[in-house]
């Protein structure tokens, strides 16, 4: 390890947010997003239950006359008097004390009022508590004492009930706990989302391309972007069980090519240190390590003529699931042959169309350490590189298993796998130290499953963009998407100055033309519509 990589490890550069990267951790966790929106709202709303304080009310309505009134406005003015009477004898304490005898309480628990109804001779007399029964008990009560005490004053006003009071059956006010629920929810919702982004950021992973040369003890090889292996949306409900492989017609392209940029900076280490015999193992399980080791053997297949790719993950073989084979009556297994069980010829795999030599494992193998540091792997290991150009070894994960630091004794070389934002830093490192402590040097990291972290990142594959130098398709930031100028060409949309053409739309001068729309005047000759250039022609 350099001087360099010795103070830049473990070091996060401050900033450093990945704002999209924490936007996934959160919809990655949705599930759990909801559950706090959900407990939240419950309990908001048993809380607001709980403490809700419920209002019943009850009234009744009186008639009032005056005796020998002969106008309306009177009887108004008399029901104004009464209500005002009402009020005043309600409030006070004689009625008060007299309800309280009746209901056999301290206290009134409740209140008492009289109004008038405008533009009328009805007074309307409310009693409000906290329970239904006493809402009404307490009017009755207060209108029984009233007729006792107020009759004296009542002089030549007559009253009489137009409609009796009746038991309350809901309260008059809300509890709000629906409204008090939305928001709990809403506010778990987001303290959930905060959570799970605040753990997301403080979590200490590899999460950028940068990282890997700012956090770990080896250099990159390559950085293998997310590859979606839904491409319709059929198989996005009902995914297909299949290997995202290089042979495949819908991987994409992008992918295909990193994988042939991955045997390059590996042909380039094989080539400079003479190793023949690599290992392809990660940190801990779901890093993509078999897909990246059969990927890379059948890259090297199409350059090499001997290439053999060996399942060593004796614990978990998954090889034969990726490549899409089935066991076979006159196969054996890898661990029968390092049992001694089986033979080469009844082991070893030969697939034409793919040029690739396959030794593979179905079953889980207990005995897989010792099988894998047996003297019969050490001789096939020297076999292999005698006789073969390129030999991966798929491996299983080395902070799971001892079993891959048991080859890293026979293999020349390692590549280790480190998903995006997966294993902590430390344990990456930690494994590193153990690779470099072994007969196996460390050719680099491949960062896989990498998804753009900023909002102005870009899937490159160039110097600049997408495929280009500058931008999308095209050499540069000259014009626009694809070429110098524009979208496809150097001025416009496909061409030089517009559309198609230098012009304009495919021409020169216009739409198809040097001058106009196909030729290089006007319509479609040098001048004019099948000729030379005349001025309305031009116009037109």
């Amino acid at each position: 390890m350099d001087e360099k990589q010795a103070v830049t490890v473990g070091k996060k550069e401050k900033g450093e947010t990945h704002p999209l990267l924490l936007i996934r951790e959160v919809i990655r966790n949705f599930w759990a997003v909801l559950l706090a929106a959900v407990i939240f709202a419950a309990c908001g709303y048993t809380f607001k239950e709980m403490t809700f304080d419920p209002i019943y009310q009850t009234n009744t309505t009186l008639v009032v006359m005056q005796s020998g009134a002969s106008s309306v406005y009177s009887n108004r003015s008399a029901a104004n008097t009464l209500a005002s009477n009402l009020s005043k004898l309600l409030s006070g304490d004689v009625i008060r004390r007299a309800v309280c005898q009746d209901l056999g309480t301290e206290t009134m628990n409740g209140s008492l009022s009289a109004m008038t109804i405008e533009e009328t001779n009805l007074v309307v007399v409310t009693a409000q508590s906290d329970t239904p029964r006493m809402a009404i008990s307490i009017l009755q009560s207060a209108m029984d004492h009233y007729n006792d005490l107020g009759s004296r004053s009542l002089g030549n006003i007559s009253i009489s009930v137009l409609r009796q009071a009746t038991v309350p059956t809901q309260p008059i006010n809300s509890s709000g706990s629906r409204t008090f629920a939305k928001r709990a929810a809403l506010v778990g919702a987001i303290l959930m989302a905060a959570a799970l982004a605040v753990m997301a950021y403080l979590r200490d992973t590899v999460k950028s391309e940068r990282e890997v040369e700012e956090k770990l003890d080896a250099r990159l090889l390559t950085v293998v972007h997310h590859e979606n292996k839904a491409k319709t949306y059929k198989e996005i409900f009902k995914p297909k069980k299949r290997g995202l492989l290089i042979t495949n017609p819908t991987t994409g392209f992008l992918y295909v090519e990193t994988v042939k940029k991955l045997r390059a900076r590996v042909e380039y280490q094989m080539n400079r240190t003479g190793a023949k015999v690599i290992m392809v193992t990660s940190v801990t399980e779901n890093e993509g390590k078999s897909t990246i080791a059969t990927n890379l053997a059948l890259a090297m297949s199409k350059k090499y003529e001997n290439v053999l790719l060996i399942d060593g993950d004796l614990k978990k073989p998954a090889l034969h699931k990726l490549l899409g084979y089935q066991e076979e009556e006159d196969t054996a297994t890898f661990g029968d042959l390092l049992r001694g069980e089986a033979t080469l010829g009844k082991t070893l795999m030969v697939d034409p169309k793919r040029h690739l030599n396959m030794l593979l494992s179905w079953h889980r193998e207990e005995d897989s350490l010792d099988l894998l540091k047996s003297e019969r792997m050490t001789q096939l290991i020297d076999a292999a590189r005698a006789q073969m150009d390129v030999v991966i070894i798929d491996t299983p994960p080395m902070a799971l298993s001892p079993d891959s630091e048991g080859i890293a004794e026979v293999a020349d070389a390692t590549i280790l796998v480190v998903r995006q934002d997966c294993a902590p830093t430390r344990m990456i490192n930690d494994i590193i130290d153990v690779i470099n402590n072994s007969h196996s040097e460390l050719m680099g990291v491949v960062l896989n499953n990498y998804r753009i972290t900023e909002f102005s990142d870009r899937v490159s594959y160039g110097f600049g963009g997408v495929y280009g130098y500058g931008l999308r398709y095209g050499y540069g930031r000259y014009g626009s998407k694809t070429g110098y100028g524009s979208k496809v060409g150097y001025g416009s949309k496909v061409g030089y100055g517009s559309k198609v053409g230098y012009g304009a739309k495919l021409g020169y001068g216009t739409k198809l033309g040097y001058g106009a729309k196909l030729g290089y005047g006007a319509k479609l000759g040098y001048g004019a519509g099948d000729g030379n250039l005349r001025e309305e022609d031009e116009e037109a």
